[in-house]
């Protein structure tokens, strides 16, 4: 079992990570707004403020789960299927709030949105899954080196 020190250190280099991919996929989609639109993005009503406490919201909701990793008596899978159950509920709930699904625009438009965050959010999964795996394994090769 974790300390209570490690896995607050876990905790915050988690959600510090997810807040950073979080925000660069804010300014990567605006940036390609912005783009496809000409350079005539334009925004009222506190709407960029908005979309940027939702993207640290949702962050902070794949972030802050990170915590379910150190419960060692649950699986690997239970572990992971609450996480990003969890993420994913945070992420569609802050989408639909700030307007990212664009439910006005008919049935189609909307459920792209949410199939292409839902692929998203698998996508860095696994990048980040491969991630870790590959980084206890080069752990695991360099300890089993220093005992012999």
């Amino acid at each position: 079992m974790m300390k209570k020190k490690d896995s607050i250190v876990f905790l915050v280099q988690r959600t510090k990570t997810t807040v950073a991919i979080s925000s660069f996929l804010f300014l990567l989609g605006s940036l390609i707004a912005d783009l496809n639109m000409g350079g005539v993005y334009s925004a009222s009503g506190y709407s960029v403020t908005k979309m940027a406490l939702g993207s640290l919201g949702i962050g902070l909701g794949f972030g802050l789960p990170c915590i379910i990793y150190t419960n060692e008596k649950l699986s690997r899978s239970v572990q992971i299927a609450i996480h990003m159950v969890t993420g994913c509920a945070i992420m569609l709930t802050i989408a639909f709030l700030v307007g990212w699904i664009p439910t006005d625009k008919g049935l189609l438009p909307a459920l792209l949105a949410v199939v292409s965050m839902l692929l998203t959010a698998f996508v860095i999964s696994v990048f980040s899954y491969r991630r870790q795996k590959k980084l206890a394994e080069r752990i695991n090769r360099e300890l089993e080196l220093r005992r012999q």
